[in-house]
């Protein structure tokens, strides 16, 4: 067999074949594969994220129910704001109930917020501790929202367990919503 130049461009195109096609093709490919592979495992990732919100997505459906039950818990409470009066009334009476002499009651400026408001009410009440105390005890029993921010008390100049109260009592109320407008027109 004589080996010549035809040969030799022969041998060296058929070696340059497998050279081609895996620059051309298999490299490619190859890059492709690594690119779906990837995207592929950016996928999964974002599934389990996806398959673990679901399974929150029931708690949160009940975290809502509740929340809005509680929601409406709170707005049984706030009174309307004609209301007010009936409780400053009750708070008045459960006083006179436990013997203690209320001295001043004084209404301060509406503190208000976008669907309530509270009402800061300032009372000196004069009495005995313990009746004092059962009266704290009461006022926490009412069935509306009120709470106490500020309270200072003072032993009287008489040793037989008197004391003098200064306190500011907030009753929470609903603020009156404003009533629709329908208008009517007919048509004739």
């Amino acid at each position: 067999m004589k080996f010549g130049a035809r040969e030799f461009i022969f041998i060296v195109l058929l070696l340059a074949m497998p050279v081609a096609t895996w620059w051309f093709v298999f490299k490619p490919r190859n890059h492709q594969i690594r690119q779906a592979k990837i995207e592929i495992y950016r996928k999964q990732t974002k599934l389990k994220q996806l398959e673990t919100a679901t399974k929150r997505l029931d708690d949160l459906g009940r975290e809502i129910d509740k929340l809005v039950d509680a929601v409406k818990l709170f707005e049984e409470k706030l009174p309307a704001q004609r209301e007010v009066e009936v409780i400053l009334k009750q708070v008045w009476e459960l006083a006179g109930k436990q013997n203690l002499t209320p001295k001043s009651v004084r209404t301060d400026k509406p503190i208000m917020s976008q669907q309530f408001a509270e009402l800061p009410i300032k009372m000196q009440i004069i009495g005995d501790f313990d009746s004092f105390y059962s009266f704290m005890l009461e006022l926490e029993k009412l069935s509306r929202i009120t709470r106490v921010p500020k309270m200072k008390l003072v032993k009287t100049k008489d040793d037989d367990g008197q004391m003098r109260a200064e306190l500011v009592l907030s009753i929470f109320f609903e603020l009156k919503q404003p009533e629709p407008t329908t208008s009517t027109a007919s048509a004739r």
